[in-house]
C-alpha cells in the first residue's frame, strides 16, 4: 500500500504517474480540501495540517508514502520524518537540478506557490544546482483554486496562463519547472503557447523513486492484477469527486472523513 496526500487535487497527478511504473500496488489518497490552499498557509500551520494527514493515513498501514504537494514537502517533510521515522516519507520537490542540467541559455522559471518559493528546501536547491542560472520564480496561488475548482479549462486560467507566458518569454528562458504538483494539470495548456519551452514536473522522477525503495525493502506487490484505490477528503466528497474524474479522465468516488 502507498499513501498519498495533499492538500487537494493537485497531488493526483503524482498518483497518476506512480500508477503508471507500479499498476498493481494498492493506493490511498488524502486530500486535504478543507483546508486548501497550503500555499498561503503559515509554516506551522502546513506542518500541523501535514501531521495530521500522516496520522490519517498511518491507519490504512502504508509501506510508504508519498507528500504529493510541494508546499508541504518544502516546509514540513524534515518534521514528517522526525515524527514517523519508521515509515519511508518521499516528498516532491521543484526539479531544480534537471531544471539547471537542461536549459542551454543560463536562464529558466519556476512557477510554484509562495511557500514553496520561499522554503529552506527550494533555496537550497536553488543554491545547490543552479547558482549560475537566472531564474524567474512565479508565484500562481490562482491556478491551485481553479484546478481545484475543476476550472482548468476555464477562460480566467487560459487567460492567466497566458499572462505568465509572455512573462516567461519576456526572461528568455528554454526550460520551465512546476513546483507545485497541481500545476501538472495544466502541463500541455503551458506546451500550447511555450512551444520552444521545455516544461518539467516531478512526477516521473517520484514514481521511480518509489519503486526503488519498494523493492529495497521488499515491499513490491508481485500479483498480477491491478492495485486498489481509495479517496478520502477532509472537505467536500462529492465536489473532489467530480474533479477528479475531470482531471483523470475516469471515475473516481471520494469519502469524507
Amino acid at each position: 500500500m502507498i499513501g498519498f496526500f495533499d492538500s487537494g487535487v493537485g497531488g493526483l497527478s503524482i498518483l497518476e504517474e506512480v500508477k503508471k511504473v507500479l499498476p498493481h500496488e494498492d493506493v490511498v489518497y488524502f486530500g486535504d480540501t478543507k483546508n486548501v490552499p497550503y500555499g498561503t498557509r503559515s509554516a506551522q500551520d502546513i506542518i500541523d495540517l501535514s501531521i495530521a494527514a500522516v496520522n490519517f493515513l498511518q491507519q490504512h498501514k502504508p509501506d510508504l508514502l508519498v507528500v504529493a504537494c510541494n508546499t508541504a514537502t518544502s516546509v514540513a517533510i524534515d518534521e514528517l520524518r522526525k515524527q514517523f521515522p519508521q515509515l519511508p516519507i518521499i516528498g516532491v520537490v521543484p526539479v531544480v537540478k534537471t531544471l539547471a542540467e537542461r536549459t542551454t541559455v543560463k536562464r529558466a522559471a519556476v512557477c510554484a506557490t509562495e511557500a514553496t518559493l520561499q522554503s529552506r528546501v527550494y533555496q537550497k536547491l536553488k543554491h545547490d544546482f543552479a547558482g549560475e542560472l537566472q531564474i524567474l520564480e512565479l508565484a500562481r496561488p490562482e491556478w491551485v483554486t481553479m484546478v481545484e475548482a475543476g476550472e482548468d479549462d476555464s477562460v480566467a486560467l487560459q487567460s492567466s496562463i497566458e499572462v505568465t507566458a509572455k512573462e516567461i518569454e519576456a526572461f528568455g528562458v528554454d526550460v520551465v519547472a512546476f513546483g507545485c504538483t497541481h500545476f501538472s494539470f495544466l502541463r500541455s495548456q503551458m506546451e500550447k503557447v511555450l512551444p520552444n519551452v521545455a516544461i518539467l514536473d516531478s512526477g516521473d522522477a517520484v514514481a521511480r523513486h518509489i519503486l526503488r525503495v519498494l523493492r529495497a525493502n521488499h515491499k513490491l506487490r508481485h500479483e498480477d492484477v491491478v492495485g486498489r484505490e481509495y479517496f478520502f477528503v477532509s472537505g467536500d466528497e462529492r465536489t473532489f469527486s467530480a474533479v477528479a474524474t475531470k482531471l483523470l479522465r475516469r471515475q473516481i468516488v471520494a469519502r469524507h472523513v
